[in-house]
């Protein structure tokens, strides 16, 4: 017989103190929801202290359900991601249905909303909803929805790397109880918003009780990212039933009103919107669409900002001044040079891709002083004019004088590096010579392998571990964090974090930990791994389009060779593929 906790008293608690299948003892309650209770446990062998998730009983007699229980606790154990908390054990001792864990030490997004009421400042709400994205993608891509992704279950860890550190909480827990014969389970966890979501942040289907997929996590993680942004909710009612209403009815509130002050509002409303779509077929389709949607977006405020700042110290008018904005201004090379040191080669080029905005032909100015690495190798020829020209000529170039074209949609800027091929370059004002077209495309020089000099001792047992293939777990790695907050200058940590992150299949996280490496030292994409893992990642259903942004950003037309032994090795996955043929379009030749 199982044991009801749901009217037990946490003082009174039967579980306290019983160990769960002779190897996890419940030491006290953390706390409970309508899918179950969670307790602080140890695992009595190793001493380690873990949370267990007991989940309601009353279907647990049933051999269905205890079938189904299993199925969707062997498939959650296989979701390890640096932004989800994975569950480690599970199992049924005497009735009880119960999950293992980690014990995380941190806050949860909800009860930061409640301490801080308002919005939060928008860096750090684009920090929490990209980690956010990112775990939802990774489980997307394994064919695994959240079903009640809120505040409650986005949990904040303050980790050597960063200060938010997400990891998303009880990934499908709903669906164990779904599709349950007992009419019992469905019909109280029905009326306590759970098995179909929370009633505040529901998706329309939950709402009429239609299929789930991933686009239903896509509705809520707009209904948060507005909720951050905004400090309040879209949808406010005082009733189950209000919010059911609205979800199926009301329109997204304007940002614009609520944050006049918001940079870009139009454009979030824009993501916002295609989020939150009423018919799944209009939202983005996968978490992955959705978090591309909103780099494009981050790109072209950064760039924005930029570019305002560039004309405000030559005593220019502001976009905003003139009455435009700033995708339909036209601006120097000296700006784009500004947004290039300001943002990374990278923002610029996302920024133009998706803007089409054009650029007038002037001189370039004068160098900044090269930066010196901090580990000895022999030191790469300091950069030049020419140098530069070539690091940015996968940038579009100059057009001639004309009304700038419409400005495209955030679904557009979200699909446009999968569905349309790479933009062909405008004519310049004045045409090249051919000796500078040349020069432009030659491959970039400098490159170096960063491991020939002396691997510091901290990195050292880690990067053996990743260079046998082992694969280093999220703790074990904490030491490669510190030691690349205490040497700003040495980006091999960066490249030893994105190695193993590429053995864990982790392949959003590698690209980004890569690009940081970039960002310390561009010589160190000599990296004999560095490129295979970012191929890898390009060909992937999910890490594709940032992979490729990378590739392009790092390497240009040096990785076409690469590209062609890779696009050779997946011949027989047509959809892999397909997106490197899109890669290879898009590089320069």
């Amino acid at each position: 017989m199982g044991v009801d906790l749901s009217k037990s008293d946490p003082q009174t608690d039967p579980l306290i103190g019983r160990t769960l299948d002779g190897r996890y003892e419940v030491l006290g309650r953390l706390g409970e929801g309508g899918v179950g209770v969670v307790y602080r446990g140890r695992q009595t062998h190793l001493g380690r202290f873990v949370a267990i998730k007991v989940l309601h009983q009353d279907a647990a007699g049933i051999p269905e359900w205890r079938r189904r229980f299993e199925r969707e606790a062997k498939a959650l154990s296989a979701l390890a991601h640096p932004n989800v908390v994975p569950v480690t054990d599970f199992g049924i001792d005497g009735g009880v249905p119960f999950l293992v864990m980690e014990l995380l030490q941190g806050k949860t997004l909800g009860e930061l909303i409640k301490e801080a009421p308002g919005p939060l400042p928008l860096a750090r709400t684009l920090d929490i909803v990209r980690q956010t994205l990112r775990g939802l993608a990774f489980a997307h891509g394994k064919g695994i929805v959240h079903r009640d992704l809120k505040p409650a279950n986005v949990f904040l860890q303050e980790l050597p790397d960063q200060a938010d550190h997400v990891r998303l909480l009880d990934f499908g827990m709903a669906k164990f109880l779904e599709g349950s014969s007992s009419h019992t389970v469905p019909e109280n966890l029905t009326r306590a918003g759970v098995v179909f979501g929370t009633p505040a942040y529901m998706s329309p289907e939950q709402v009429k009780a239609g299929s789930v997929d991933a686009r239903s996590d896509v509705y809520t993680a707009g209904i948060l990212l507005f909720e951050l942004l905004t400090g309040r909710r879209p949808f406010v009612a005082d009733s189950y039933e209000g919010y059911l209403g609205a979800h199926l009815t009301q329109p997204v509130p304007s940002l614009a009103k609520l944050r006049p002050k918001v940079p870009a509002a139009r454009l979030f409303q824009t993501l916002i919107g295609r989020a939150m779509a009423k018919k799944p077929a209009e939202r983005f389709e996968d978490a992955g669409a959705m978090l591309t949607g909103l780099e494009a977006v981050s790109a072209k405020r950064q760039v924005a900002i930029a570019i305002g700042r560039s004309a405000g110290a030559r005593g220019q008018p502001t976009p905003e001044a003139r009455g435009a904005s700033p995708s339909g201004a036209r601006w120097g090379r000296r700006s784009l040079i500004v947004v290039v040191l300001a943002g990374g080669i990278g923002a610029a080029a996302t920024y133009l891709r998706h803007d089409r905005a054009t650029v007038e032909t002037a001189a370039l100015p004068a160098e900044p002083p090269p930066r010196q690495a901090p580990w000895p190798s022999p030191s790469p020829p300091p950069p030049t004019a020419a140098s530069t020209a070539a690091a940015t000529s996968e940038l579009p170039r100059p057009q001639p004088s004309k009304p700038a074209p419409p400005k495209p949609s955030v679904e557009t800027q979200a699909r446009a590096e999968d569905e349309a091929p790479s933009e062909q370059a405008a004519p310049s004002a004045q045409p090249e010579q051919p000796e500078q077209l040349a020069k432009e495309r030659k491959p970039r020089s400098g490159a170096r392998n960063p491991w020939k000099a002396p691997v510091p001792r901290a990195l050292r047992p880690i990067r053996d571990r990743v260079n046998h293939g082992a694969q280093v777990s999220q703790r074990a790695l904490r030491p490669v964090y510190e030691f690349a907050h205490a040497n700003p200058g040495d980006p091999r940590p960066w490249l030893l974090l994105g190695h193993a992150y590429a053995q864990h299949d982790w392949l959003s996280d590698s690209v980004d930990r890569y690009v940081r490496a970039h960002s310390v030292d561009s010589t160190c994409r000599g990296d004999p791994q560095m490129l295979a893992d970012l191929l890898k990642a390009a060909a992937h259903p999910v890490a594709s389009r940032a992979a490729a942004r990378a590739i392009r950003d790092i390497y240009g037309p040096e990785a076409l060779p690469a590209v062609d032994k890779t696009m050779k090795s997946s011949a027989g996955d047509h959809e892999a593929t397909a997106r490197l043929i899109r890669l290879r379009e898009s590089l320069p030749h």
